[in-house]
């Protein structure tokens, strides 16, 4: 007499490395959603967890603190707005200004496509001025990395003769951010009545306007 076949086994809908990708994915989704609009300090890991549709436990498995997720969200900021900036301003040229109109146009461009991550940059840099713990030295390590990139492209630039060497670079640079920073404020809190494109186009404008050495 044969045995009847033993219906096959189903696959497994995801791996275990899968599985933990995706509970990391929405851990750091909920976090930055509750980051940004409520603050660091006020969000709670309970609030995490129900937002990540996760267990508390869950939550603590993946990340043992909830400074640990903001560090991990502080690594997809730093790649996004600082390494990949430098890569973009490096194959720009060759002048000056073709490198600093990549600067602006791929900030512009990680705006749009990520802008909670880059709203909650500028928020953490207001939120943990002074702080003195390890959040201000990582977000303030980030902003430093930036900040260093738009005084290399001054200087060099007033080496060239394309910019001008009547203001200084520190300042100058330190006037470009406040009006980066600003300008995605702006854009994150009025997307609905603001243009991308149109702000992008304005703040090239204001900044080229005030940086390029005015011809004769």
């Amino acid at each position: 007499m044969s045995s009847i076949p033993k219906p096959a086994r189903a696959p497994r809908a995801t791996t275990k490395r899968e599985q933990r990708e995706a509970s990391i994915e929405k851990i750091l989704k909920a976090s930055l959603r509750l980051f940004v609009s409520k603050g660091y300090r006020s969000a709670t890991v309970d609030e995490i967890a129900a937002g990540a549709e996760l267990t508390k436990g869950a939550v603590y498995f993946y990340f043992p603190t909830k400074s640990a997720i903001l560090m991990a969200l502080f690594d997809q900021i730093e790649e996004l707005i600082v390494d990949r900036m430098v890569e973009r301003v490096a194959a720009a040229g060759p002048d000056l200004q073709d490198k600093l109109i990549a600067f602006m146009h791929g900030q512009s461009v990680v705006g749009a496509e990520k802008a909670e991550l880059v709203t909650l940059y500028i928020l953490m840099l207001l939120e943990f001025n002074h702080a003195g713990d390890e959040i201000e030295r990582r977000v303030k390590g980030i902003h430093l990395r930036l900040t260093q990139s738009v005084e290399e492209l001054m200087h060099r630039g007033k080496l060239t003769g394309e910019f001008r060497t009547d203001l200084d670079t520190r300042e100058v640079a330190a006037i470009i951010m406040a009006l980066h920073n600003g300008t995605f404020l702006e854009w994150y809190c009025r997307g609905e009545s603001l243009s991308g494109p149109g702000l992008v186009r304005a703040l090239r404008g204001v900044m080229l306007n005030g940086v390029m050495k005015k011809a004769g």
